[in-house]
């Protein structure tokens, strides 16, 4: 081999070298774009997850704080309710009025302390029982 061959290998190998060369760094700054562009949308998506919970952690603030209100006021109506209750005086009859309907319920509201004896208190399940069923027919 002469040193003009010699010459014109070296030649034609730098050239497919530097052609190599540009092809990784065409391939090299496509990743890197990629790479870029997958790390905005991370970004993004944490940005909408963090405003997602943000969002969640709101709502259920806002239902704790009903939930607690709604608690703190059927705790403090119970007794209440209790009370009036206990000022209502209920009959029910078995017969059937003028009207046709099968249970005839009086309500005296007599506000008067009325004195539960443990005979009132307790429930004639016999009774009810006879009640429901009339309401069935």
């Amino acid at each position: 081999m002469t040193n003009q061959e010699t010459i014109e290998k070296l030649n034609d190998a730098l050239n497919r070298l530097i052609d190599a060369y540009e092809i990784l760094q065409q391939k090299h700054d496509e990743a890197n774009e990629k790479i870029n562009d997958l790390i905005a949308k991370n970004r993004d998506l944490e940005f909408k997850l963090t405003d997602v919970n943000t969002t969640i952690d709101t709502r259920e603030n806002k239902m704790d704080g009903m939930l607690n209100k709604i608690h703190k006021l059927l705790s403090s109506s119970k007794p209440e309710t209790q009370e009036k209750s206990s000022e209502f005086k209920v009959e029910f009859n078995d017969s059937i009025n003028t009207n046709g309907s099968i249970l005839d319920i009086k309500l005296d509201d007599d506000r008067v302390e009325h004195k539960q004896d443990e005979k009132t208190s307790k429930i004639d399940l016999g009774r009810m029982e006879s009640l429901l069923n009339g309401l069935n027919k």
